[in-house]
């Protein structure tokens, strides 16, 4: 009965320490993709605010305002952080990263109309150079030029006042994200000295 049992002690003992290790492996894991993620998230923040601040600064609000975020990393990993942040931390940071994607938005739909009217005028221009009725090929290359430098002098190419307008009200409700209390705490996870 003794030689039986021992055997079993012993396989007993060894799944209890399988098990356990194969937890702290796990734990770790989880943590060190926590740390990372908050890691990337702080970094989000610090760039964005840089963005943002410089678009405040300067008031250009055009098709030459750089992206505020890459990829939302906030949404992919704010699952991770449910049980370190209260309601108004997550409040916070989802209204700042709300308002990025807002920006990031209305910034690619500046680019999509700008492009969409120099296409626009590049076909009435072929269009017009097209319905230039000459026989003389001097007095053709006349109107050509013609027609040519009047489009490239209009200045005027779309208006940019929804897509500016939705990127100013997203400025003044978005606020300072890096000196709040959720901020440190992220900071603090992604083990991040000030």
């Amino acid at each position: 009965m003794n030689n039986e049992f021992i055997p079993g002690l012993v396989n007993a003992a060894v799944t209890i320490f399988v098990g356990l290790f194969a937890f702290v492996v796990y734990s770790m894991g989880k943590r060190s993709e926590k740390r990372n993620a908050a890691m990337i998230i702080v970094m989000d923040i610090r760039n964005a605010e840089q963005i943002i601040q410089t678009l405040l600064e300067t008031s250009n609000f055009d098709i030459s305002i750089k992206p505020i975020l890459s990829e939302n990393n906030w949404s992919k990993y704010k699952h991770l952080f449910a049980s370190d942040f209260s309601y108004d931390d997550f409040a916070l940071l989802n209204r700042f990263f709300d308002g990025c994607v807002e920006i990031s938005d209305a910034r690619r739909r500046m680019n999509e109309v700008f492009t969409a009217s120099i296409n626009a005028k590049a076909a009435l221009l072929q269009e017009k150079i097209f319905a230039i009725e000459s026989d003389k090929n001097e007095e053709f290359q006349s109107h050509r030029q013609a027609l040519i430098d009047r489009f490239n002098n209009e200045t005027y190419v779309f208006n940019l006042r929804e897509p500016r307008d939705r990127i100013i009200k997203n400025l003044q409700l978005m606020g300072r994200l890096s000196g709040s209390v959720a901020f440190d705490k992220m900071r603090k996870i992604a083990e991040i000295k000030s």
